[in-house]
């Protein structure tokens, strides 16, 4: 088998049960929905100067603070959507003078909330400056300082769900913290189970989830909410975020799209259409949402370096290398910025050692990253040779654990197998790959090469057979068929099939090709040299053409001849490890 054959032709580099729908809104009678296991005692140690004392539930869970106020202003404010909020303070409205001390400290509490939770939403109302010391402004005060503080009393639902409100603060960012958010917020719907279906709680315990990356649990509160009230800007944000995160991009468009026009041009909006139109594989609109983005803030760093993917994903590698340079200038220290330096390395300088150094800097600090260990993969395919000390079937292995029908980690493992000659590995790795890309130029053309290894002649005819009727015109697959119906045993039924094809074929790579595969059917070696020279006129860095001749003065020890055409196969491929040592080894053999 030809020692090229074996080479990828391209580059190959992206338990909680669902709550029922139609939720009604404020309704107490409305069934409990599905929240995963509430705790009732919270008995986790205070670890940090964030956490004030431990949760301890009262005896006593009367609204008694406000007990004066009417009930359906309680349960609007309760409930924590801006709309049930606004509607609460218009009930409230009345002349300054007349505000009760607990009626300011209600207002007070609305208010946060809608600062803290939803603040794309104008405060319409007065607020209040108070002197009464209570649990609710001392909550809200800690609230305020990035603090979590379960001191309040949990005297009723509103004293209990509000130290929960720091989650949604920058500082709070270590799981441990997070965790404890949750477990307030878990605790207040345990002991006030109808304020499960109230927005509130469940956008909070959406984002909770969200930054412990629970993308699935933080899905279904985030469409909690959107089904309770489809319009709140910071939900309909967080909702297509996290439908993102699940692939489930259609949806996240939708979800987007429902966003009101007066927000169409906010900052966070752009990001995530941009980041949406990318997944989507819409680089030019992706392109579009950046450049607005940066337009409006020109030194955001993420968006540089995503900048940067756009354009190398467009081949503009100088424009792209630009924007690198800047970032380096300024923050070095992401995943992000060195594995898009190394694929510029790769593909526009090929510098493949470079590329080299910076994955093999960069593996060890992310071991566990898909993206990071794909291009390891593919310079230790494209090499021959380990990196980090595993070769690309190792790799490959590593990302196929967690992601089994990984195309691409697939084809690296066929490579590795290769490389080692393990093809029963590689048969059963090929197998899986048709399995689940059967009409892949490239994967068709890898199983039939594997299958000829391991003499499954047939296997290999009848697979690639049915391909080329569907799509005779591919240059793969006409390359694996002619591969596959050379070994059927019908010799002259295949030189009339070539040279039928090379009359009329135009395309001079396909064309050189063709000349290739015809020069192991000739019997005379005259002839097969004829047609690898023919081959290599129509296409002089053909390297299957050039090792093949190579391969032909070896076997006759006109070793310099061999070397004269090994070095035009290292000179193409300068990165390919086994052609320079088979290089080495035929000089020694010359001195």
């Amino acid at each position: 088998m030809q020692f090229f054959s074996r080479k990828i032709n391209a580059v190959l580099f992206l338990t909680i049960i669902f709550f029922p729908h139609n939720l009604a809104f404020a309704k107490t009678e409305s069934k409990a929905k599905g929240f995963a296991e509430v705790k009732t005692t919270y008995s986790g140690e205070v670890k940090n100067d964030k956490t004030a004392t431990a949760i301890k539930l009262p005896k006593n869970r009367r609204k008694s603070y406000f007990s004066k106020i009417d009930s359906k202003i309680i349960n609007l404010v309760e409930f924590g959507s801006p709309a049930s909020i606004e509607e609460a303070m218009q009930l409230m409205h009345k002349n300054e003078s007349n505000y009760k001390e607990y009626e300011k400290v209600l207002i007070s509490i609305a208010t946060q909330i809608m600062k803290n939770v939803w603040p794309s939403k104008a405060i319409t109302w007065e607020e209040f400056d108070f002197s009464e010391i209570t649990s609710y402004t001392e909550a809200l005060k800690s609230v305020s300082q990035g603090i979590i503080d379960t001191s309040t009393g949990n005297t009723d639902y509103l004293s209990t769900i509000l130290p929960a409100l720091v989650v949604l603060k920058s500082s709070i960012v270590s799981n441990e913290d997070i965790e404890k958010c949750k477990e307030i917020i878990l605790l207040a719907i345990s002991e006030y189970p109808e304020h499960k279906n109230s927005v509130l709680p469940n956008y909070l315990l959406g984002i909770v989830n969200q930054k412990l990356n629970n993308h699935i649990e933080a899905k279904n509160y985030f469409k909690n909410v959107y089904e309770l009230e489809s319009n709140i800007f910071e939900n309909q944000i967080a909702y297509a975020k996290t439908l993102r995160s699940c692939d489930l991009l259609a949806e996240a468009e939708s979800v987007l799209k429902t966003i009101g026009v007066e927000f169409q041009n906010n900052v966070e909006v752009l990001k995530e259409n941009a980041y949406l139109s990318f997944q989507q594989n819409k680089i030019d609109l992706a392109e579009t949402y950046v450049a607005r983005v940066l337009q409006i803030n020109p030194s955001d760093l993420d968006f540089v370096l995503f900048r940067a993917k756009i354009l190398i994903e467009k081949k503009d590698y100088i424009h792209a290398v630009s924007l690198l340079d800047m970032y380096e200038r300024q923050h070095v220290d992401s995943l992000e910025y060195y594995i898009l330096r190394a694929k510029l390395q790769l593909n526009w300088s090929k510098n493949t050692a470079a590329a080299l150094e910076t994955v093999e800097k960069t593996l060890p600090l992310y071991p566990d990253n898909q993206e990071i260990l794909m291009l390891a993969a593919s310079i230790s395919a494209a090499t021959d040779s380990p990196v980090a000390g595993k070769y690309a079937d190792e790799l490959a292995s590593i990302v196929l654990e967690k992601d089994p029908d990984n195309i691409e980690a697939l084809l690296y493992q066929v490579e590795g197998y290769s490389y080692h000659q393990n093809w029963e590995k590689a048969y059963e790795a090929c197998k899986k790959l048709v399995s689940l890309d059967s009409e892949n130029p490239v994967t068709a053309l890898r199983y039939v090469e594997v299958c000829l290894y391991v003499q499954k002649y047939n296997e290999a005819y009848n697979f690639i057979s049915k391909l080329y009727k569907k799509n005779p015109d591919d240059e793969l697959i006409l390359q694996a068929y002619v591969l596959a119906y050379s070994k059927t045993g019908k010799r002259d039924d295949v030189l009339k099939f070539i040279n039928s094809l090379l009359p009329e074929t135009t395309n001079k790579k396909i064309k050189s090709d063709l000349l290739y595969q015809r020069s192991f059917l000739q019997k005379m070696e005259e002839n097969q040299l004829a047609d690898l020279r023919s081959s290599l006129m129509e296409q002089p860095r053909n390297s299957k053409s050039l090792f093949r001749l190579y391969e032909i003065y070896f076997e006759k020890k006109d070793y310099r001849k061999a070397q004269y055409y090994l070095k035009q196969v290292v000179a193409i491929n300068p990165n390919d490890m086994s052609i320079k040592k088979l290089n080495e080894t035929l000089t020694k053999l010359i001195k």
